[in-house]
């Protein structure tokens, strides 16, 4: 494939004079993130952030034009939690949004400048960076990822693509392993969010088979978890409960609570290598010192165990195995580290996660992989190790939809009390690329128009569904009667972009939509645009 908009061909990594142009993978988390290149050598790396670290929380401060991201903002949550964000990758693709200035900044603006950050600080170490593939959790929707996408250009990224998260990390461990003929499955339990995928792996060549998740569950509950037990407890100690806004003020609340869920946090951590730990509570005056055993940390979480082994019960039914015959677990995402998380898994498959990779790391690298075949396949010249560059050739990967497409239909005459169904055309789990057509029925005599609603989500009733898009074919004949055949063709490649054919059988006349994402307007995102390239970010 050509490189596309004419742009002049660039190295990955550039030796000598010239112009030196990096493509990086991104983990853009929901508590931190993560950079990686792919490096001449072939592996891929880790960028460090200016503080030398490899991970960068997922948080903003604002302060004036200023966006604080980074270890910074998250230390502010207790002090100043009414000038930061948190946990945005939660809110991808909805309504949600932070007034700043009187400016509307929607979870793509948020996730914008956590992007610029990673770019930045990236950048002192390697030189420029204008291109990259962005990593999203598997079973995001249309909305969430045209969010994301939106979020990396908005950083002024070129997004060659966004790559499932955990596509990215089999990715990673299949050049690090080289599997032959094998069923893996990617466990991917990260600080706010929770994936679970099964596919085929032999060499460079990862099939999908199937795929589940929740955009609610991840190590952030755990915490939530410990903190429920420490209001509990504090309050059989003290008296005082400090959820109880007659006894605490909002405002000393929330620096109340902040504090609390960062101890747990950190009693989490100490918890996942120690047995036992003690923590020091204060409120209003008050205090508690307060050991928690793992025991007790593992009863607490019990219930969210009880729905991740569920999920991943559910998904490999889903891709036509038993847990038996999965191979190789990869686990990856910080929250995997939890010992109990760790040993469940271990009682559903028979088998010990695989842990030779970082997990925190992991889904970077793997992206960086990917951004480096990507870019091989628009023609660009990348240097890489002779063994690299066999790998990424030959590499391929068949994913599926992570969510059933479909279009409205009616059961009988809207007239006659017709009640609206969700046709479902392309079943979750379907293999990419994908093409099918379904005939459907004009519900009035003398349409001379009809517009197809195509909707997302696997419910009959178009109610709990999204409309995702609409394609009108017009100029059809007048006086038809009613109950005239229309054929709604749906081809989805594999970067998810949807095309929509309309087809009127009788007369020949058709319409073609294609569309990315839909995109959503907000009254004013142009200012919010505005806003977030003109802050500057540390």
């Amino acid at each position: 494939m050509a490189a596309h908009g004419g742009r002049p061909k660039r190295s990955l990594n550039k030796e000598g004079d010239g112009e030196v142009a990096v493509t990086v993978g991104i983990d853009l988390g929901t508590t931190f993130s993560v950079v990686a290149r792919v490096l001449q050598e072939g592996p891929s790396m880790v960028i460090p952030n200016s503080e030398g670290l490899p991970i960068t929380p997922s948080v903003v401060m604002f302060d004036g034009n200023t966006a604080v991201v980074g270890s910074v903002a998250k230390e502010a949550i207790a002090s100043s939690p009414e000038t930061v964000v948190q946990l945005i990758k939660r809110h991808m693709g909805s309504d949600w949004f932070y007034d700043h200035k009187g400016v509307s900044l929607h979870p793509e603006h948020v996730s914008a400048l956590i992007i610029k950050k990673l770019i930045q600080d990236a950048s002192l170490l390697v030189g420029p960076i204008e291109q990259g593939v962005i990593t999203v959790p598997a079973y995001f929707n249309d909305a969430m990822r045209l969010a994301t996408r939106r979020a990396g250009e908005l950083a002024g990224l070129e997004v060659l693509g966004l790559v499932s998260e955990p596509t990215a990390a089999a990715i990673s461990f299949g050049y690090d392993q080289r599997p032959q003929e094998m069923t893996g499955m990617v466990f991917d339990l990260g600080g706010g969010t929770f994936d679970v995928t099964v596919m085929d792996m032999d060499h460079g060549h990862l099939t999908v088979k199937a795929t589940g998740g929740d955009p609610y569950l991840g190590g952030a509950n755990f915490d939530k978890a410990l903190f429920d037990y420490f209001v509990e407890r504090f309050s059989d100690h003290t008296g005082l409960d400090i959820s109880d806004f007659d006894v605490l003020p909002i405002d000393i609340f929330a620096q109340t609570s902040q504090d609390w869920l960062a101890r747990a946090t950190r009693a989490k951590l100490d918890l996942t290598a120690l047995h036992r730990t003690t923590v020091v509570l204060q409120a209003a005056g008050r205090s508690m010192r307060l050991e928690v055993t793992r025991e007790t940390f593992e009863s607490l979480i019990s219930v969210l165990l009880d729905e991740m082994v569920d999920k991943a019960a559910s998904v490999i039914r889903e891709g036509g195995v038993s847990p038996g015959d999965v191979d190789h677990v990869i686990a990856v995402g910080g929250s995997t580290r939890v010992p109990a998380v760790r040993k469940r898994l271990e009682q559903l498959l028979g088998r010990a996660p695989e842990t030779a990779s970082r997990p925190d790391e992991a889904v970077a690298q793997g992206a960086a992989l990917f951004a480096a075949s990507r870019q091989m396949e628009q023609g660009d010249p990348v240097v890489l190790s002779r063994d690299a560059r066999q790998y990424l050739e030959s590499f391929s990967v068949t994913d599926v939809a992570a969510h059933s497409l479909g279009v409205l239909a009616y059961d009988r005459p809207r007239a006659q009390g017709g009640r609206g169904l969700n046709s479902v055309v392309l079943p979750r789990n379907t293999a990419l690329p994908f093409e099918d057509s379904r005939t459907f029925y004009t519900a009035h005599p003398g349409e001379t128009s009809v517009t197809v609603q195509v909707l997302e989500g696997d419910d009959p009733d178009p109610a709990l569904c999204s409309t995702i898009a609409e394609v009108q074919v017009s100029g059809l004949p007048p006086n038809r009667p009613a109950t005239q055949p229309v054929t709604v063709t749906m081809r989805y490649n594999r970067d998810g972009i949807l095309e929509v054919m309309a087809r009127d059988d009788n007369s020949g006349v058709e319409t073609t939509a294609t569309i990315e994402r839909t995109e959503r307007r907000y009254d004013d995102r142009d200012a919010a645009d505005q806003l977030v390239k003109s802050m500057e970010v540390i």
